[in-house]
């Protein structure tokens, strides 16, 4: 039987409830997990509700807070490894794990997975269509850091390497509950490690696409994930070094669907506020290192310490740069902390300016393209 995890936060009570629901009422699943980042009004609130779902359902639904195991922020990772940890004192046959925030969440994600699994598939991700200017983490820094490290292998095709919707067999929780790599990692850069420990791995993979796509909140300004791009930033440069996952491990994945035309309109982030960004409360220690940015690249980001200027970062321009902080940037330095967020912003706010105006469908096609160029290029790319 199956096991669904749900970590939270400070979610709308609404969209778990549903999403709790939903889970609860799959004859494949045993037992439903939330488990809560912070302790407070959210837990309480949640555990009723798994209290009322359970209820109705008949099904084990638990709600408790994680634990505090890994090294970084205490965040996202400390809840799957909490889940994970507890998962593997089981025997559950397969754990899945869904972010509490979508709002389309069905009974086809674990269907879906569950299907996939039914024909021995140990690993189960799930892929969805995006707006073009959503997933600008996955486009601008863990798909092109993986193609430039890992050129060649599986990592690289991978459509949603930072999703947190996954299944898993029971024997890979095990293994993940066991690695120190993996349990270290408490912050948003889970999902980053979590991807590269299965790959390498070598189980049975499988992309399982979601053809309405992952609905969640969208953002306001950028600066609302500035914590998740910096630790996912770090987490994708950790990976230097390590083994490469096996040429010829078994791998699928379900054809593409049609792309709904409503994510072909959306703009993910307010353009106007994220722009001023740029310009704010640079520091001269942050000047000296963008002065050490290969090639005329440094010039062009130093305008934005008195102008917002970015329609110079195309896609060579940041093969470049992020090639330049994988090998130096520093999580838990304030100058690289504000350097390579803003560094990014140039990158999306270019890329929004320049190719969505384009169309959809020009878009993606663009973004797919340069993760190729940066594969072909792999590390050599400075």
């Amino acid at each position: 039987m199956s096991l669904v995890v749900f970590p939270f936060k400070h979610e709308d009570p609404a969209v778990v409830r549903r999403n709790l629901e939903v889970a609860a009422q799959q004859g494949s699943i045993e037992a439903v997990w939330a488990v809560a980042a912070e302790v407070g009004a959210s837990l309480e609130q949640v555990e009723a509700i798994g209290r009322e779902v359970a209820d109705v359902s008949g099904r084990a639904v638990s709600v408790f807070p994680q634990e505090r195991l890994g090294d970084l922020r205490p965040g996202k990772g400390d809840g799957m490894n909490t889940a994970l940890a507890m998962a593997a004192e089981h025997d559950f046959e397969r754990i899945h794990f869904y972010d509490a925030d979508i709002t389309n969440f069905d009974a086809s994600w674990i269907e879906g997975a569950e299907a996939a699994a039914d024909d021995g598939y140990e690993i189960v991700r799930h892929r969805f269509p995006r707006a073009a200017t959503d997933a600008m983490i996955t486009w601008m820094v863990t798909r092109p850091a993986l193609a430039m490290t890992f050129s060649g292998t599986i990592l690289p095709r991978l459509g949603q390497p930072l999703g947190g919707e996954l299944l898993i067999s029971g024997g890979v929780a095990k293994a993940l509950a066991a690695d120190g790599f993996v349990r270290s990692r408490s912050d948003w850069g889970i999902d980053t490690v979590i991807t590269y420990a299965t790959a390498v791995m070598g189980a049975p993979m499988y992309e399982h696409n979601v053809s309405t796509g992952k609905r969640h909140a969208l953002y306001g300004s950028l600066d609302e994930i500035r914590d998740m791009l910096l630790e996912c930033l770090d987490a994708v440069r950790s990976l230097a070094g390590k083994p490469f996952p096996p040429p010829h491990a078994r791998f699928a994945a379900d054809p593409p669907a049609a792309v709904p035309e409503d994510l072909k309109s959306v703009i993910g982030y307010d353009v106007e506020r994220t722009t001023a960004l740029l310009v704010a409360d640079w520091t001269d220690e942050e000047s000296d290192l963008a002065r050490s940015i290969p090639g005329d690249i440094s010039s062009h980001v130093l305008v934005n310490r008195d102008t917002p200027s970015f329609e110079f970062m195309d896609a060579a321009a940041w093969g470049v740069t992020l090639s330049w902080l994988l090998g130096s940037f520093r999580l838990g330095d304030s100058n690289w902390e504000s350097l390579a967020f803003r560094l990014w912003l140039m990158r999306v706010l270019s890329y929004t300016s320049s190719e969505v105006p384009k169309g959809y469908d020009n878009a993606i096609t663009y973004l797919e393209e340069a993760i190729l160029r940066y594969e072909q290029a792999g590390p050599a790319i400075v």
